[in-house]
């Protein structure tokens, strides 16, 4: 199957609706869960060609691929989010009515419960209230949680939405936890990429699709920022061909995180594909396993991934880890 037919598909999972149900501390059958929202990722690098490719994003639904999905006006839950690890992970989950993004997102109160899965039973693990994010991104916002899962395999995730003025709903899915997926996890020591900078290009337009590119994040390579000894913010993404819509808004992130912190912090966008277009990916997005756009990484002063963001980023979610990470680099 080539990267563009898996991406359909799991959009169109993504949209699928899932089974309804109560909380339970220990629902009796693990089929209650449904099918699994993301498809297990083989361990293949990223390809070097074609057409550009939708991530699965909570904003990328749009009625082309609405209409991929059977019309319903109950609420749906969709896993915005394409690789669940074994260990901490950032799970963005999107609220769907009719095949869009609810309107009352903002309003709306979201927990999510996680159960680890057994051939006759679900054992309730953790719980944690869902936090929305979504300036910047319009009606592509997400709800996220942070849960962290000790083994692989088909673990059940259970959300609860109140949305104003209504009874609670809930929703089930399973979500597939693997050992290692196809991008550095939390810990990883993050790839030495000698990516292009300002200094080896005479227009930045020829390493950057942003309209307006910034020439504070092109001053140094990726191995260049993650060997300095300080933290950095290490940004897939290409805001002249993103299919989500959320490409722009994270660039724009990341400027405003450099005039937040200086040079506290160092930024590098790497420009997913190669320029002039021609559908072809940068080698660090093989030398990274990504398979989707965007993604943001947080790495630590000892060139350690802290943290990773898929999709949509805000401010409101960013600051307060890179805070973290610089307050403990200023300890250590």
């Amino acid at each position: 199957m080539t990267l563009w037919s898996t991406r359909i598909a799991l959009i169109i999972a993504l949209l699928a609706l899932v089974a309804c149900g109560t909380p339970t501390a220990n629902p009796s059958a693990t089929g209650s869960f449904g099918p699994v929202a993301n498809q297990p990722h083989s361990h293949a690098p990223a390809q070097t060609g074609g057409t550009p490719h939708d991530h699965g994003q909570i904003g990328s639904t749009t009625p082309d691929h609405a209409a991929a999905t059977a019309t319903t006006s109950e609420l749906q839950v969709v896993l915005a989010t394409s690789e669940v690890v074994v260990g901490p992970n950032r799970l963005a989950l999107g609220l769907l009515q009719d095949n869009v993004p609810i309107s009352d997102a903002p309003q709306t109160t979201v927990t999510a419960r996680y159960y680890r899965l057994s051939a006759d039973q679900a054992a309730l693990v953790g719980e944690e209230a869902a936090r929305y994010y979504g300036e910047g991104l319009g009606p592509r916002g997400t709800f996220v949680i942070h849960p962290t899962f000790d083994a692989p395999g088909q673990w059940g995730l259970e959300v609860e939405a109140t949305r104003p003025g209504q009874a609670p709903v809930t929703r089930r899915l399973r979500i597939n936890v693997v050992e290692h997926g196809n991008a550095p996890k939390v810990g990883d020591a993050a790839p030495r990429s000698d990516t292009p900078t300002a200094a080896q290009v005479s227009d930045l337009r020829q390493i950057s699709s942003d309209a307006h590119p910034d020439p504070r994040l092109y001053q140094m390579s990726v191995a260049q920022a993650v060997s300095s000894g300080k933290p950095s913010l290490i940004l897939f993404a290409t805001p002249g061909y993103c299919q989500t819509a959320v490409c722009g808004p994270g660039v724009e992130v990341v400027k405003r995180l450099v005039d937040r912190f200086g040079d506290r912090v160092n930024a590098v966008h790497v420009e997913v594909y190669r320029l002039p277009y021609d559908g072809t990916m940068v080698p660090a997005m093989r030398e990274w396993g990504l398979l989707t756009e965007p993604w943001l990484f947080l790495v630590d002063g000892q060139g350690k991934i802290a943290a990773r963001y898929e999709g949509g980023i805000t401010l409101e979610e960013l600051q307060p880890a890179v805070e973290q990470v610089i307050g403990g680099q200023a300890g250590s």
